[in-house]
């Protein structure tokens, strides 16, 4: 295998060895953008924009104390924040005052690229675990993801983030009891809708779905 290091100096000169990054680390850095996105389209636009200011400012990047990879992924990661800054600014409405607006396919989880996961259950839960990830702060959201679906180790985090190691686990720590604390209120609040409605069937003598 080329030594990554070695394509990376070519790269600063070299277009062509630039496309070698970019196969290298394409799939990777698209899992994470639509980890953290949820929409196909907007994902592999975020991914054309993090590989082109990769390719415009690779000449400023320099290998001593952080990997390419780390150094990558944290222009995803400013990518997928500018992109909610602006669309916090385009939507300044909150869901409850606007459903059919965030009910748009652009705001929805997109399947199309997860792979053997089609039975109903499975895309249920996935999509519960986003809409309820984003009621974490952005912070939490970008560890989180890049944890459990980048499968970055802590002090990979920190070289992307450029956070303390002690102050990731706190802050995944903290997120993991929210996400606890929110699934175990939307599953009790499920439970109690199904049994009012039931009980309202049954008082005016409806029976069966």
């Amino acid at each position: 295998m080329e030594n990554e290091e070695v394509i990376v100096l070519e790269a600063k000169t070299n277009p062509e060895a630039f496309g070698r990054l970019y196969d290298m680390y394409y799939q990777p850095i698209f899992a994470f953008v639509l980890s953290r996105i949820g929409n196909v389209e907007v994902s592999k636009d975020i991914c054309s924009e993090t590989f082109f200011q990769a390719l415009k400012n690779i000449s400023k990047y320099k290998p001593k104390g952080r990997p390419f990879k780390s150094w990558l992924f944290a222009i995803a990661v400013a990518q997928v924040g500018n992109y909610y800054r602006k669309r916090s600014k385009m939507l300044a409405i909150t869901i409850d005052e606007c459903p059919e607006l965030v009910a748009a396919d652009i705001y929805q989880p997109d399947f199309s690229a997860i792979e053997d996961e089609t039975e109903l259950e499975i895309k249920e839960q996935v999509v519960q675990l986003r809409r309820l990830m984003g009621q974490l702060n952005q912070k939490q959201q970008t560890i989180l993801t890049l944890r459990y679906f980048s499968h970055m180790t802590i002090p990979e985090i920190s070289q992307v983030i450029k956070m303390k190691e002690g102050t990731i686990k706190s802050h995944l720590h903290r997120a993991l009891k929210k996400l606890h604390v929110l699934m175990t209120e939307e599953d009790l609040k499920n439970e109690y809708d199904s049994a009012g409605a039931t009980q309202s069937r049954t008082a005016f003598g409806v029976s069966g779905v």
